[in-house]
């Protein structure tokens, strides 16, 4: 009955063995990073209820300016698995120069970004003290942006050959260090000056810098080098460079609307009251508790499917892709119950050791709001399973039509009616993302059946 999930030496094409290969080093890469948001946020909620309250949003908004750059130059690790299957391996070398290079010029347009965030921040409703918060928090994240899309560049080079426990010995190596700085900043322990939420910035800063550091220093040792012949083809080179573009736009572009739309929901939530945003940072930050390695096991497919579509082997992808959903499948079962069984254990969390009349009213209202991300959940993995299935394939352009469709036309107009027309609860704003979540997990299911992207060769 659980033979899918069986772990054998020599995995067949396909198999649930093999994805757990690629993907266990994955999630445990993704499950590390979403710890180390949930451990800065409960760090925060520590320090003062208004820290917690700000973090998300400006978070958020710093992501979703940094979600299109990573989508494109994360889109490496496709193109690596894709020559990987066909031994083309000059051409992974250039792969990855193309993604690095365009990171570098993404980490300008980002930084440039900072004053339109700080002016979006002020032009919000949130409390004022908030308010402060949030433009410190996202204008340190802002101008240190590039470090993330970069490393999504170079992870692509370990990611698409299936090297992925490099990937995560040098993301655990980095977020460890993030949450010792972040603990050591905001707090002003061992001997730092306390910095509040400037401090969870910065440490998230310098671990950023640390992955970018490692995987520089492992791609450029000799055996990698004379192995791929690294520093030989480094530079711009224009088809390489255009095939990225091409498939890698609408990949970030698609990925930029998702998380555009989702900060703006945050931000709606704040013109509720301030204990609203709280409770519901704290539902988003456990949902990323679930996102994560479910994202780590999506990546994974994503990279056999690159594979086997550099093989001429769509079937062999689809089996993964199915393998996939069996193994999310039973690890959302897991999540759900946990949430529904244990929740004071989750909010307590983030209530610290003396809880505030203010921290009270906010763990009043999360719990019911855990109740609704169950649902939200199953239809968030819907859409990861199936939108990377097809994005590993290239169709990149149908999963970023539909992005956009279900963002301008559904999430963003819809969190708007709800929360400043018809000043409904956060349940009834919770209850519209879900409607969201299920629609574009069910197009990316039915897309997936009609087949349509087994045609699609990305480095024709």
């Amino acid at each position: 009955m659980t033979s899918f999930l069986k772990v054998s030496g020599k995995e067949e094409p396909g198999s649930a063995s093999l994805l757990l290969k690629i993907a266990v080093p994955l999630i445990i890469t993704t499950s590390s990073s979403s710890l180390m948001n949930f451990v800065d946020r409960m760090f925060l909620s520590w320090y003062s209820a208004d820290t917690l309250a700000a973090c998300l949003p400006a978070g958020m908004l710093s992501f979703a300016v940094i979600s299109f750059f990573m989508g494109m130059c994360g889109y490496t690790n496709v193109f690596v698995a894709n020559y990987y299957g066909k031994k083309k391996f000059a051409n992974i070398s250039v792969a990855l120069w193309q993604g690095v290079l365009l990171g570098f010029l993404s980490w300008v347009i980002i930084a440039a970004f900072v004053p339109v965030g700080n002016f979006l921040i002020q032009s919000s409703n949130h409390d004022p003290s908030v308010k402060i918060l949030e433009k410190q928090y996202y204008t340190i994240l802002g101008l240190s942006g590039g470090l993330v899309v970069i490393n999504n560049a170079l992870a692509g080079f370990f990611t698409g050959r299936g090297k992925t426990m490099i990937t995560m010995v040098v993301n655990i190596i980095g977020n460890i260090i993030n949450i010792l700085c972040a603990y050591a900043f905001i707090f002003g322990n061992w001997g730092f000056e306390e910095m509040g939420i400037r401090g969870a910035a910065w440490g998230t800063v310098v671990g950023n810098a640390v992955i970018t550091l490692i995987f520089f220093a492992v791609i450029l040792s000799p055996a990698v080098n004379r192995k791929f012949r690294i520093t030989r083809l480094f530079g711009f080179n224009k088809k390489a460079a255009l095939r990225l573009v091409k498939y890698g736009l609408p990949n970030g572009f698609g990925f930029f609307m998702d998380i555009v739309s989702f900060s703006v929901f945050a931000f709606f939530t704040g013109d509720i009251d301030k204990i609203s945003l709280a409770a519901s940072n704290i539902v988003i930050t456990l949902e990323s508790i679930v996102f994560m390695p479910l994202m780590g096991l999506t990546i994974g497919e994503q990279v056999l499917m690159g594979r086997y579509m550099g093989m001429k082997q769509p079937s062999t992808g689809a089996k993964t892709v199915w393998n996939a959903v069996r193994i999310g499948g039973l690890y959302v079962i897991c999540i759900i119950i946990l949430f529904l069984t244990v929740p004071e254990f989750f909010t307590g969390l983030f209530a610290g050791k003396v809880i505030s009349a203010d921290m009270e009213l906010v763990v009043q209202k999360t719990i019911p709001l855990m109740k609704l991300l169950c649902f939200f959940t199953v239809g968030d993995l819907m859409y990861l399973t199936f939108g990377d299935a097809i994005r590993g394939a290239g169709d990149t352009k149908f999963h970023m039509k539909t992005m956009v469709c279900c963002s301008t036309l559904l999430l963003i107009p819809g969190s708007y009616i709800i929360i400043d027309v018809l000043h409904l609860s956060i349940g009834a704003a919770w209850s519209w993302i879900i409607f969201y979540a299920w629609s574009t997990g069910f197009i990316m299911f039915l897309r997936f059946l009609s087949g349509k992207w087994k045609s699609i060769d990305i480095t024709a």
